[in-house]
């Protein structure tokens, strides 16, 4: 029987958020006075540029960031519409709202991957605490902090993709915000394939609707930037940054990094991206099919990561989630004391963050030596030992197809 003290009435619960939700930005404060980030945070700065561009009625893809760098906006029209509250604010404001928000981002990853078998063995009065600790520990890891350190919005875009695709399938507008995501950052685009793969009609849908949204804002509020970015912006890859650069974790880093402006580079890296996109297909498809939502939507993942023109370091943040699949896979064919030692190696060779441990910038990962190679690859290297142990787990499956109505286990 329930009693009337473990029942919390909801202005009870609306309090213990908001008081958790302040004592988060009160640590975002102390923290970014600490680590110094009051005058960093450029990708933070670039968002709020191109806010502050619309508002003032500039051109957003003309305008570059004061100060030396001179980094354009490069992401769609709506991303700057959106960014608009965030340039209305003064700097401090702006960036303790806005880490603060990512930090929230980090909990529920870890909240929505684990699975009702973990928080089994975890009382509810620890279940909190469980999930601040795994939130701190996060921050040692080399995505996770990249995105911290450069204000960047990739914690927010795979929790928005990660809890949209795992509610219920007749959830309403269930695939919209995949879309948004989408209109915001290029990059999620992949995941509609998985969409399709899985017959996920009614979420591909919304998807494009979402897309479609975010588009028809851009055009309304400004028509002539929008053109612009869809018809020219969008298919210049040098806006971007350097694709060699060690910070490139995708195949066409790699193989720049291998054979820079090489005729082959481009063609190589197309079949390369091809080919591991329908293995990945096949791999997601398999993991949905058994009701892995988690896991099949991390494996997606790996495709836009690795296929993408540009992965930066800080774009792995799935790599929260694709842990914890992996550390379920181990576990289910070979046994909780692998599964250990395999989260163990999988999320330290991040915090080892070895990527930075070579010569970087200026073309200098052009001249590695193959041992050099190893760690300046590194994310890539790991990430594909966890595809190839997510395929080889895999097999341990329920064979039958599950119902994909039910709900996600998390």
């Amino acid at each position: 029987m329930t009693t009337p003290a473990s029942s919390p009435t909801r202005p009870a619960g609306r309090r213990g958020i908001v008081v958790a939700v302040a004592a988060c930005a009160a640590l975002v404060a102390l923290g970014a006075w600490i680590m110094h980030l009051y005058g960093g945070m450029i990708d933070l700065r670039v968002y709020r540029m191109g806010g502050s561009v619309l508002l003032h009625g500039g051109s957003l893809y003309d305008a570059k960031l004061p100060g030396g760098s001179n980094l354009p906006f490069t992401y769609p029209p709506f991303s700057a519409i959106v960014m608009v509250p965030l340039a209305a604010v003064p700097w401090g404001v702006a960036l303790v709202a806005w880490t603060t928000l990512s930090v929230l981002c980090i909990t529920a990853l870890w909240r929505i991957s684990l699975t009702k078998t973990f928080w089994s063995f975890v009382t509810q009065r620890k279940r909190t605490a469980v999930l601040v600790a795994l939130t701190a520990l996060s921050l040692l890891l080399e995505p996770v902090w990249q995105t911290i350190q450069f204000g960047q919005i990739n914690l927010l875009l795979t929790a928005m993709i990660l809890l949209d695709l795992v509610r219920p399938k007749d959830a309403r507008l269930r695939g919209f915000w995949v879309g948004v995501t989408i209109g915001v950052k290029l990059t999620p685009l992949p995941f509609l394939a998985l969409l399709v793969v899985t017959k996920q009609w009614r979420a591909l849908r919304n998807a494009v609707f979402g897309l479609l949204a975010t588009m028809a804002v851009g055009f309304a509020i400004v028509p002539h930037q929008s053109w612009h970015y869809w018809t020219k912006v969008i298919l210049d890859a040098n806006r971007v940054g350097g694709i060699a650069y060690t910070g490139n974790q995708s195949f066409n880093g790699f193989l720049h990094r291998i054979g820079n402006q090489a005729s082959w580079v481009q063609p190589t890296w197309f079949v390369l991206s091809a080919v591991f996109g329908l293995v990945v297909l096949w791999l997601a498809r398999k993991y949905w099919l058994a009701d892995e939502r988690v896991t099949a939507i991390s494996v997606m993942a790996l495709a836009v990561l690795y296929a993408s023109p540009i992965s930066w370091s800080h774009h792995w943040v799935w790599i929260i989630p694709l842990g914890v699949s992996l550390i379920r896979g181990v576990n289910r064919v070979w046994g909780l004391n692998p599964a250990a030692v395999t989260g163990v190696l999988f999320y330290g060779l991040f915090v080892l963050r070895s990527i930075w441990w070579v010569p970087y910038r200026d073309d200098r990962e052009l001249s590695w030596t193959f041992w050099q190679a190893i760690p300046g690859n590194s994310h890539l290297i790991v990430g594909m030992i966890a595809f190839v142990l997510l395929v080889i787990t895999s097999r341990g499956l329920p064979q039958e197809e599950k119902s994909s109505s039910k709900p996600a286990q998390v």
